[in-house]
């Protein structure tokens, strides 16, 4: 069978144009729902990242405001540290004298006697009684031992030695002379000289740092001082008869 189409071609130009003018319009739908969709979404972002950003500010904030006072606080640390170490300083400098008498005490032979000790910061001078030129022999003996302590041991005032002594492994050791002291003498008093080994270094404290603690111009104590002069650093022997 066959078919005559008898309708003008404008007919069917005109269904196509409508058909197109459908398609088009769909299109124009579909991108004008994809771009609401996209600009929805990215604000959605946008905000959520202002957001954010906000929130993120405001810890910044506070992290400075953190990290200022924390400045202010370690800013008062300072002076703090400073102060714990002169008062841990001066505890371990006031263990120094006696550890030094103690030694001391450990060199010492039995029948010397002392009369007066003094320290300083560099020197430790003994004013002591021996019984016999053998005893204060035994008694120097021991303090060329004690190389611990001093690095340089002198005697004087002892019957029987001079003063021209060579030096010894860091001692000064007196020449022997003939003893003056007749045998069976009831002794002799004698002084002796020592250069310490490790100096006592007194700590010290800024003037500035002082006034904080309310005590300026505080000073710590003298090893074998009594009040504001030196005096002796142990009890004295009475002295013996002559």
């Amino acid at each position: 069978m066959i078919k005559i189409n008898l309708l003008p071609p404008y007919v069917l130009e005109r269904q196509a144009v409508r058909r197109l003018m459908a398609l088009f319009a769909a299109l124009l739908v579909f991108v004008v729902a994809a771009c609401a969709g996209v600009w929805w979404k990215t604000t959605r972002d946008l905000n959520a990242l202002q957001k954010e950003l906000d929130y993120t500010r405001q810890i910044e904030q506070q992290v400075n405001t953190t990290k200022s006072q924390a400045s202010s606080e370690l800013a008062k640390v300072g002076p703090i540290s400073t102060k714990v170490k002169f008062i841990e300083d001066v505890m371990a400098y006031n263990t120094k004298a006696p550890a030094l008498y103690e030694e001391l005490a450990r060199f010492t032979y039995e029948k010397i006697r002392y009369r007066d000790i003094s320290l300083s910061d560099t020197d430790m001078n003994i004013q002591a009684y021996a019984p016999s030129l053998a005893d204060a022999g035994r008694y120097l003996l021991n303090l060329y031992r004690a190389t611990h302590i001093f690095s340089q041991v002198s005697m004087s005032a002892v019957p029987g030695y001079s003063s021209g002594g060579g030096q010894s492994g860091g001692y000064e050791r007196a020449a022997y002379a003939p003893p003056l002291a007749r045998p069976g003498s009831r002794g002799f008093d004698f002084t002796v000289n020592c250069k310490l080994a490790q100096p006592l270094a007194a700590p010290s404290y800024g003037t500035a740092a002082a006034t904080d603690t309310g005590v300026v111009g505080v000073q710590p104590p003298v090893p074998g001082a009594v009040g504001p002069t030196a005096g002796t650093a142990m009890p004295l022997p009475p002295s013996p008869p002559r």
